[in-house]
């Protein structure tokens, strides 16, 4: 092999490890002051925070109405927060995947090291642990809890809302 090819070689390998390591950041550890950031983050704007998990089948079936909402709707503000542990590295990868495939990692949060009990406790001290569990949010910041399947006339019905 000569040079230049072991140079591009290593190029390669340099913006592959930038690109992975990018995408070990996309998912952010969901902590005690995680609520806060995310409230802050998106004041003077209604937005949803979906919380669920891998195993959750209406989980999963609200992420692709999201999805689908997403795409007919750009500017949706969504925050998804997984119960799945980041410490396991398996099903943080999965939740990449998962995400990445309906285009909604890009605020997207793990249970961190906490107990999950006292991190469901952040989210909503009324909340038992049931999923998906949907906070919708106005633009003053009070927002609306919600437990069960979403569906796509429930987006249509808090856009309505929000927007007045």
């Amino acid at each position: 092999m000569n040079m230049r090819a072991a140079y591009r070689i290593a190029a390669l390998m340099a913006a592959l490890l930038v690109s992975s390591a990018g995408l070990a950041q996309s998912i952010k550890p969901f902590g005690p002051q995680s609520l806060e950031q995310i409230q802050a983050a998106h004041r003077g704007k209604p937005f949803v925070l979906l919380v669920w998990s891998m195993d959750c089948e209406f989980c999963q079936a609200s992420l692709e109405v999201l999805s689908k909402a997403r795409a007919a709707h750009p500017g949706l503000d969504l925050v998804t927060v997984t119960t799945d542990p980041i410490a396991d590295q398996v099903l943080t990868g999965q939740v990449r995947k998962r995400l990445g495939s309906l285009k909604l990692l890009n605020d997207t949060w793990s249970f961190g090291g906490d107990a999950p009990e006292r991190l469901r406790f952040v989210l909503d001290p009324d909340w038992h642990g049931e999923k998906p569990r949907s906070y919708w949010y106005d633009a003053k910041g009070q927002r609306t809890a919600y437990s069960g399947l979403i569906k796509a006339d429930m987006l249509a019905q808090w856009k309505r809302r929000v927007a007045d």
